[in-house]
């Protein structure tokens, strides 16, 4: 059995990780992990972690290293799913928590098998990973992220208590790697009683080190069709566009459909009116113009500055 670290409040594990490779890649190789976990009788307690993406990202999964503080029965009697979320950075902290539906990405309650899994650890008997499909956990829709800077939460949802060590409670790993700000923890419902109901830096609640958790983010292929263009004789501009996209057919062509869609694949409600749609109130960010004619169709990544 692994050690329960008591510093203050009892958030700090013990245990030996490992990490694979892809967009971002922190290899769990500390000996400390943190509690991250979302109990259905509490608000749960949440980790987060800071990374940077150097360019537009279609999201593939994540895979995130950790373990149980009893392996017994977990996966099978006590693991309902899984809550992730993606913010962006608010000035070295999250610029929201899960406590709330607000951020870029908020996925609640992924079933297992439904685009989340975990990976037993077999080498040790409180190891579990955990991986968590981005498409799939979407419903089918790929997620895009501009390049930018970002926040990344996660916790599986468990049965009972959050903090209940007798098997309902998953730590994340930590990792040596650093990065511009510390990874942190919330505690809503302040259930260690130690007040961090705001997020805080995990080096501050335990008194050491902690600047990043182990995991590894992976891209994914854009969807058949995306950029495709079986549609001749249309144009759209520009791109970067700031307040209108124009679209431009050729003099035979027929419009039947116009849906923009934002990265999580939800219609935006933008409508096309005489060759041009006003994009001013949207967020920056990455966009899909869906077009459909009586000549072809045509699927294009578009940007709002």
């Amino acid at each position: 059995m692994k050690k329960i670290t008591l510093t203050l409040a009892a958030f700090a594990l013990v245990f030996t990780a490992f990490a694979q490779d892809v967009v971002i890649e922190r290899l769990g190789d500390t000996t400390t992990g943190l509690i991250s976990t979302n109990g259905e009788n509490d608000q749960g307690v949440y980790c987060a972690d800071y990374f940077v993406l150097e360019e537009d990202t279609i999201l593939g999964s994540i895979t995130l290293d950790g373990f149980t503080s009893t392996f017994a029965n977990f996966e099978d009697d006590n693991l309902l799913g899984a809550d992730i979320f993606i913010y962006a950075d608010g000035g070295g902290f999250p610029e929201g928590n899960p406590t709330e539906d607000e951020g870029i990405l908020v996925l609640r309650n992924i079933p297992v098998g439904d685009g989340f899994e975990t990976i037993i650890d077999e080498n040790d008997v409180d190891g579990q990973i955990h991986q968590v499909n981005f498409t799939a956990a979407n419903g089918g829709a790929q997620v895009v992220l501009p390049a930018g800077e970002y926040w990344v939460s996660y916790a599986p949802v468990v049965l009972g208590d959050s903090a209940d060590n007798a098997g309902n409670r998953w730590n994340w790993i930590g990792s040596t790697t650093v990065v511009d700000n510390d990874a942190v923890l919330i505690d809503s419902g302040d259930l260690f009683a130690s007040g961090f109901t705001d997020w805080t830096a995990i080096s501050a609640i335990i008194a050491a080190d902690f600047p990043s958790f182990g995991w590894t983010l992976t891209s994914e292929e854009e969807s058949a069709g995306l950029g495709d263009n079986d549609l001749v004789g249309a144009s759209v501009y520009p791109n970067p566009a700031t307040n209108v996209i124009n679209v431009d057919f050729s003099s035979n062509v027929e419009l039947k459909s116009a849906v923009l869609f934002d990265v999580l694949g939800k219609n935006t409600g933008a409508t096309l009116v005489n060759g041009s749609m006003n994009i001013a109130d949207l967020a920056a960010g990455v966009y899909i113009l869906n077009i459909e004619t009586n000549n072809g169709s045509l699927t294009q990544k578009v940007i709002k500055q």
